[in-house]
């Protein structure tokens, strides 16, 4: 065979090798994500939401049964901050309103063109 002829089937044994690598990777991640899921809920109790404040450091709203209480959780430490009742759970924002990419985007984009036009 020819050099060359060697080269092509290297670069081809290189891409099937890196294709492999990705579906692997995904089947890995989709395995993991789906063994992983049930550990924030329980039979008896649930992580409502939760919300990053700094390195290591969270406050979490955990339903158990039907009452509802705010944990906080470090590295070290997991304290109990105070219970709430399901009546004061109101949520800040609708879950399509700010959060999606989509959304993101199309006002990034209407600023953008309000700004060509002149509007501000």
């Amino acid at each position: 065979m020819s050099e060359t002829m060697e080269e092509i089937l290297r670069a081809i044994g290189i891409l099937i090798a890196f294709i492999v690598v990705l579906v692997l990777a995904y089947l890995t991640a989709r395995f993991v994500g789906t063994k992983f899921a049930g550990y924030t809920s329980g039979k008896y109790i649930r992580v409502i939401d939760r919300i990053f404040l700094g390195r290591d450091k969270w406050v979490c709203i955990i339903q158990v049964g039907s009452q509802y209480y705010i944990v906080g959780i470090t590295s070290q430490n997991m304290e109990f901050l105070g219970q709430i009742s399901q009546q004061e759970l109101i949520p800040l924002h609708s879950e399509g309103e700010n959060g999606s990419f989509a959304n993101l985007l199309g006002n990034y984009l209407k600023k953008l063109k309000g700004e060509a036009n002149g509007d501000d």
